[in-house]
C-alpha cells in the first residue's frame, strides 16, 4: 500500500440502460474512468487543466460530450501528458449483465462504484476521491453514505480518506480531466460508439492507461498488463503482432478486414489474453456495414486464416484474438482437432455400416478423390490401437 496521498477524480461514460438493442443510440458499454494524481503533482494539474481549458475551450469546462476534431483531441492529450498521472478505467459490457436488480439506475451506480473504487482503497493509504454530481439531493446523500459504509471509512490508522461528490464546474474543476479522458476511453472500447480514430487515441494515452474489463477475464487492475513469457512465447507474440500490422499496410486488406484487425490489435495491446467475442466484432464492423451479421464475421476470419493471418479461437473459450504465446496456438489447434477426429469417426462408422450390409459397396475406397480421407481415418484408427 502506497504512503503518498493520492487525489482521485473519476467520471462516467455511457448510460446505465441495460436494454442495448431496442433503443437506438444506447451505449453498449458503461465506463468509469479515474485520473490519479499524487499530492506533489496537484498544483501542476490545476495549472495544466486551466491552460488546456483556455487554449482549446476558451476557458469553458472540458466535456467529453463535446465533439472534438481528432487533431484537437490529440493536442489536448499531449498537453495533459506533461503531467505525471495515471488513467484507470473499468469497462463494463452491459450486454453481458443479466442481473435484474441492476436495471435500477441507482443500484447500478452504487454496485459498480463499489467494484471500481475498492481497487484504489486497497492501493492507497491516504486519498481523496472526487466524483461529479449525479442525481437529486437524496440520491447524492444515499450514494455518499453507501460508499463510506460499504467501501471505506476513515480509521484511527488511516484517518485521511475522503469521498466527495462535487460539481465539476464550480467546486472541483479537476473532475473535468476525468470527464475528458473517460470520453477518450469510451471512444476506444465502447463498440457502439467507437471512434474511427480509436487507434490514434489509444496510442496517445496508452502509456498512462490501465484497463480492466467486466465481466472479468484476467484482472491486472491498477497496473499495465504484464506476464512473464519465455523466449519462444515472445517470438510468437512478436511474429503474430508484426504479421497483422504488415498485412494492414497491404492493398490486399479489405475495409472489413482492416476494421476487424484494428480492433483485435487494440484489445491485444490492452490485454493480450482477452478474446473479442463475435457479437463485439459485429458491432465494430456495423460502422462500415450496418447489415453485417455473425456469419460474415466468421467468413472474414476464415479468409484471413487462408491468407496466413493468425486470428485464433481457443478450445473451451469464446471469441477471437491475436496469439500472444505458444499455448494460444495449442488451444487453437486443439479446437480443430476435437472437431476433425469426431468427423472422421462418423464418416468411418457410416462407411462401415454400408459395407456390413452390402459388402461390395465401399464409398471411400471406390472414389479416388476420397483416398486422403481413408488415410486420415487409418491414422485415427491406428492411434486408438496404440
Amino acid at each position: 500500500m502506497r504512503d503518498e496521498k493520492a487525489y482521485i477524480y473519476f467520471d462516467e461514460y455511457g448510460n446505465t440502460h441495460l436494454d442495448t438493442e431496442s433503443k437506438s443510440g444506447t451505449f453498449s458499454h458503461f465506463i468509469y474512468t479515474a485520473i490519479v494524481i499524487d499530492e506533489n503533482n496537484l498544483e501542476k494539474a490545476i495549472d495544466i487543466r486551466q491552460k488546456v481549458s483556455d487554449k482549446y475551450r476558451q476557458g469553458s469546462p472540458l466535456k467529453s460530450s463535446k465533439k472534438l476534431p481528432i487533431d484537437k483531441r490529440l493536442k489536448m492529450i499531449t498537453e495533459f501528458n506533461e503531467l505525471d498521472f495515471g488513467i484507470f478505467s473499468l469497462v463494463i459490457d452491459k450486454r453481458k449483465i443479466d442481473n435484474k436488480n441492476l436495471e435500477d439506475k441507482k443500484t447500478f451506480i452504487k454496485f459498480f462504484q463499489r467494484l471500481f473504487l475498492k481497487q484504489f482503497v486497497n492501493r492507497y493509504k491516504n486519498f481523496e476521491i472526487y466524483f461529479d454530481k449525479t442525481g437529486d439531493k437524496a440520491f447524492k446523500e444515499s450514494l455518499y453514505n453507501y460508499v463510506n459504509k460499504r467501501i471505506f471509512s476513515p480509521t484511527l490508522f488511516e484517518p485521511d480518506r475522503k469521498y466527495i461528490i462535487a460539481d465539476d464546474k464550480y467546486e472541483e474543476p479537476l473532475i473535468q480531466i476525468a470527464d475528458f479522458f473517460s470520453g477518450c476511453v469510451g471512444k476506444i472500447y465502447c463498440v457502439s460508439h467507437k471512434d474511427k480514430d480509436a487507434d490514434k487515441i489509444f496510442d496517445a494515452i496508452n502509456k498512462k492507461l490501465f484497463i480492466d474489463f467486466l465481466p472479468f477475464t484476467t484482472s491486472n487492475y491498477l497496473g499495465n498488463y504484464s506476464e512473464d513469457l519465455d523466449a519462444n512465447d515472445k517470438k510468437i507474440r512478436e511474429f503474430c503482432l508484426n504479421l497483422t500490422i504488415e498485412y494492414l499496410k497491404t492493398k490486399k486488406c479489405t475495409i472489413e478486414e482492416s476494421e476487424l484487425l484494428k480492433h483485435l490489435l487494440l484489445i491485444f495491446k490492452t490485454n493480450p489474453n482477452k478474446l473479442a467475442e463475435t457479437y463485439e466484432l459485429v458491432n465494430v464492423l456495423k460502422r462500415i456495414n450496418p447489415k453485417i451479421e455473425k456469419e460474415q464475421i466468421r467468413e472474414i476470419i476464415s479468409s484471413l486464416r487462408y491468407k496466413g493471418i493468425l486470428v485464433v479461437s481457443i478450445e473451451g473459450k469464446y471469441g477471437y484474438k491475436i496469439p500472444n504465446k505458444k499455448n494460444d496456438l495449442v488451444g487453437y489447434y486443439n479446437r480443430y482437432l476435437k472437431s476433425i477426429i469426431p468427423m472422421l469417426t462418423k464418416i468411418n462408422i457410416a462407411n462401415n455400416a454400408i459395407k456390413k450390409e452390402y459388402f461390395e459397396i465401399d464409398i471411400i475406397n471406390e472414389n479416388e478423390s476420397l483416398s486422403l480421407l481413408q488415410n486420415l481415418i487409418n491414422v485415427v484408427e491406428y492411434k486408438k490401437i496404440e
